[in-house]
């Protein structure tokens, strides 16, 4: 039996998707250790925005693979960065809903899944109190890709495509909302206006990445 279970556990270990070692998280304390020690990786939270890292180097690259190449398992990585720093999780517990940017289900079909959906859904697993609401925010219009945008285009591209169904739920609660990369801030303070429109209390934000290097 014991042998059955250690095969059982071999099989199923995580390997850390940086190195690829096998590990007992999806990344390892080493190439944890590694990414926090390089300089380009920050570490900033306010009252209502917190991201972790610069869209540079090795996460800018882990990112892309996450949205365009197929692979939506990297979200338990993305997740991790999150639930296991502890300024993040507390950050989180001023907050009682997670809702993620929404994408029109023709976007979903093409990609196969909504990859911010799937790490505020983890997030929320592993944060007491903090409920994913996944049928409050809509998109519901399609809109060209903001990274092929300038600032003002961005602006206009997300105006009054978002919209706000079963509002009882989000009534003077605090919401968090979560998205893979913040640049000009357009499309979350766009998200940020519908919702507080329809009633939510106070709205942060929380990105992976903040991109410094395109902000016009």
């Amino acid at each position: 039996m014991n042998f059955l279970n250690n095969v059982f556990l071999f099989i199923f270990t995580p390997n850390c998707e940086i190195c690829g070692k096998i590990a007992k998280s999806y990344i390892c304390n080493n190439c944890l250790k590694n990414i926090e020690e390089d300089p380009q990786i920050v570490k900033y939270n306010s009252n209502i925005h917190c991201y972790t890292f610069k869209y540079e180097g090795l996460i800018r690259e882990k990112i892309l693979q996450y949205k365009f190449f197929n692979k939506p398992y990297l979200y338990k990585m993305f997740s991790e960065f999150f639930v296991k720093n502890e300024k993040v999780c507390g950050f989180l517990k001023n907050y009682d809903i997670i809702i993620s940017v929404p994408m029109t289900k023709r976007k979903i079909a093409q990609r196969g899944y909504n990859q911010a959906e799937l790490i505020a859904k983890e997030i929320a697993k592993n944060v007491a109190n903090l409920k994913l609401e996944k049928d409050i925010l809509i998109k519901v219009k399609e809109t060209k890709a903001q990274s092929t945008l300038n600032k003002n285009e961005r602006l206009e591209n997300v105006k009054n495509v978002y919209k706000v169904q079963n509002e009882q739920k989000i009534k003077e609660k605090n919401i968090l909302l979560f998205d893979d990369i913040y640049t000009t801030g357009a499309t979350c303070h766009e998200c940020i206006k519908t919702l507080k429109l329809a009633g939510a209390k106070t709205v942060g934000i929380l990105t992976i990445a903040k991109d410094f290097q395109k902000t016009n």
